[in-house]
């Protein structure tokens, strides 16, 4: 554009340096908008012919023919190349309206430019989109794999390329690692099963022994040690066989409606020696308010929940302080809230990772490391909810389960019968 106006104005200007004449002295007039000044050089001195009005009178004469851009006007210099009649001439336009065009030139590209990385980014998008719709589907099948969810699943598409590859490869992988676990979990159980006969065989000799009279006191308790270990191993074992049928979702939940007051007394009741032991008192509160302690759950597994959490607060708490247990009904009403409370030696115990499966913070720690993890998965298969905390020497673990949608609490004579505020130390 720059040099279009160049060429029209070299022209101009050597259109108008045609038509000039020294002497005589003819000068064409200029068009509109366009100055001009005639000069010839005598002495090797510029002499001016005719100069028109304005802005042109401050422009100095070009060292050099062509065109340049002064005080924000064009100015063409041509010279005749008639030696008998030497005429100069210098054109000055306004550049105002080049300026103008190359404006609306730059914004021109500039908004063509926008507008095609936007399209650009828009139909690369849209592609990438239907592009990586195979591959979206893979990220979202791998998201919900877990060990109970190894066999087929992946869909696969039949597109012949290398995504339907790599998706049949993927679900050969999962498939092999889920023969492989299904084996672990099948021994796993087999062995937890197995064990079962033979402890039970061992416990109850032990304990046919230990009633014979005139039993040296030394035997005896060895005796009561061994029986001890074996009630123990009979416990874990039962713990793994837990295990294995959570880790295999093969486990049936058998629920019928249990008053949750009574089974609680019964298993502190059954812990009485090793409170004892360790010269600990329970405190046990019953909510006054609560408007029924029934709740739908197996009874088993309610049993190993709350024995779980009952031997791990006995088991870490301080020699000769207090285990509180704390029952009472939620704000919603619609959950009943089981607290365990116990001193602890230390200020405060890491929790973050104690509902996890056989971990334990110290080598030394006594148990395997499955309990809190036990209490965990039971509580979600009952639809409860489970949270553990620890600060100022108090390790709190609680545990909330949904009331009994049916029916109500025991009837005595057509009237409701609560627990009371129970205190056994």
């Amino acid at each position: 554009m720059i040099s279009d106006n160049n060429t029209y104005l070299l022209a101009m200007a050597q259109t108008l340096l045609d038509k000039t004449e020294i002497s005589p002295v003819i000068i064409p007039l200029p068009d509109n908008n366009t100055s001009i000044r005639v000069l010839y050089h005598s002495a090797g001195k510029p002499v001016t012919v005719f100069q028109s009005p304005g802005i042109i009178k401050n422009i100095s004469i070009p060292s050099k023919t062509g065109v340049t851009d002064t005080l924000g006007m064009r100015v063409a210099y041509v010279i005749s190349s008639n030696a008998d009649d030497p005429a100069e001439l210098m054109l000055v336009r306004n550049a105002d309206q080049l300026n103008h065009n190359l404006h609306y030139l730059l914004l021109l590209l500039f908004a063509c430019s926008l507008i095609s990385v936007l399209l650009a980014g828009l139909i690369a998008y849209i592609l990438s989109f239907y592009l990586l719709q195979p591959v979206q589907r893979i990220i979202n099948a791998a998201k919900v794999i877990n060990t109970n969810k190894l066999r087929d699943v992946i869909p696969v598409k039949k597109t012949n390329d290398e995504l339907q590859e790599l998706t049949e490869t993927i679900n050969t992988m999962l498939l092999r690692i889920d023969e492989s676990l299904q084996q672990q979990q099948n021994f796993f159980a087999s062995a937890s099963h197995e064990l079962k006969t033979p402890l039970a065989i061992m416990r109850a000799e032990i304990e046919v022994h230990l009633l014979k009279p005139g039993l040296a006191t030394q035997l005896s308790n060895l005796m009561e040690s061994q029986l001890s270990e074996i009630n123990r191993l009979e416990q874990v074992v039962q713990e793994f066989l837990l295990i294995s049928q959570l880790k295999s979702k093969g486990i049936t939940l058998h629920k019928q409606q249990l008053d949750l007051s009574s089974v609680i007394l019964k298993l502190f009741h059954r812990v009485q020696p090793l409170l004892q032991e360790k010269e600990l008192k329970t405190t046990i509160h019953f909510d006054k308010e609560a408007e029924t302690f029934m709740i739908w759950a197996d009874e088993d597994k309610l049993n190993i929940l709350l024995m779980n959490l009952i031997e791990n607060a006995i088991k870490y708490s301080a020699a000769g302080t207090i285990i509180t247990c704390c029952v009472q009904q939620t704000l919603q009403k619609n959950h009943i809230a089981i607290s365990f409370k116990n001193t602890i030696p230390e200020e405060s115990f890491p929790t973050e990772n104690l509902q996890n499966a056989f971990h334990r913070e110290t080598l030394q720690a006594n148990g395997a490391g499955i309990g809190l993890w036990l209490v965990k998965e039971i509580i979600h298969l009952h639809g409860g909810n489970f949270n553990i905390t620890s600060a100022d020497f108090i390790f709190e673990a609680e545990i909330t389960l949904p009331l009994t949608k049916f029916g109500a609490v025991h009837q005595i004579d057509g009237q409701s019968v609560y627990p009371t505020h129970m205190k056994k130390n």
